[in-house]
């Protein structure tokens, strides 16, 4: 729901007529490529508690993800307006989602040194923020906005990497693994910071808007208190739900 909501919230904030269409494929796609990732991992061996709970209800998932994908792509064709832009960066962006999980010569894309965190940056803003401004070609300033929130989801990302310290390959060279626990969350706070700052400079009227304190603050304190050990509840529950936040402070412009 976060994903829906924080692009219905941003498509409001900058104008955009069809917001909640935009909410709905964001919505919808989250959904499918989510579970659609979490299905081929669990045809392997399942690592998690998690995965292992996938495992076993593989039917149902499965359905779910063919819902998720009829109704994205139902709203997809609705909205698109033929621009080869929006076509070339979502295709990129759904090459990115297969090939994050699928393996070629026994890589994938997550495992190459030093990627996995921006390949989830990447993907976000451009089916979140960037293809919804350049589908209905709006009059903003795309690139600071575009630059703010890929820091913000690298900064929210951090913690994920924290978590999955215990799975991840010392290869793939992720911010944790270089830098360690506590100096990842110092550049998840400084990212979080930048993120705050370069979007009060452009949109000015954030800085009346309490809900835009709040979901940033709410990020904030998550990252402080994440640990190795917390659950996957703790990271797709509430960190992931506090992404909710944000779209609700754009409503609120």
């Amino acid at each position: 729901m976060s994903s829906g909501i924080l692009s219905s919230g941003f498509c409001h904030f900058v104008g955009l007529e069809n917001w909640l269409m935009y909410g709905v494929f964001s919505f919808f796609s989250t959904i499918a490529v989510y579970n659609g990732q979490r299905l081929f991992k669990a045809s392997k061996t399942p690592a998690t508690e998690w995965l292992r709970w996938v495992h076993k209800n593989q039917r149902g998932i499965f359905l779910v993800v063919v819902f998720a994908s009829t109704l994205s792509l139902l709203t997809f064709i609705q909205l698109q307006q033929l621009d080869w832009r929006t076509f070339a960066l979502l295709s990129i962006s759904g090459l990115i989602s297969i090939f994050y999980v699928l393996k070629i010569r026994g890589v994938n894309m997550r495992e190459i040194p030093y990627l996995k965190i921006h390949l989830i940056a990447f993907t976000w803003v451009v089916v979140l923020l960037i293809f919804p401004i350049l589908n209905e070609k709006v009059n903003v300033q795309i690139l600071p906005i575009a630059i703010a929130h890929y820091l913000y989801v690298v900064a929210i990302s951090i913690p994920f990497d924290i978590r999955d310290l215990r799975f991840d390959n010392p290869s793939q060279k992720t911010i944790p693994q270089l830098l360690g626990v506590i100096s990842s969350k110092i550049l998840a706070f400084f990212l979080l910071g930048l993120f705050f700052f370069i979007l009060v400079y452009t949109y000015p009227t954030l800085l009346f808007n309490p809900f835009f304190y709040l979901a940033t603050f709410a990020q904030a304190v998550l990252i402080l208190i994440m640990n190795e050990s917390r659950s996957d509840f703790y990271c797709a529950g509430l960190i992931d739900g506090a992404i909710g936040l944000l779209g609700l402070s754009y409503f609120w412009m």
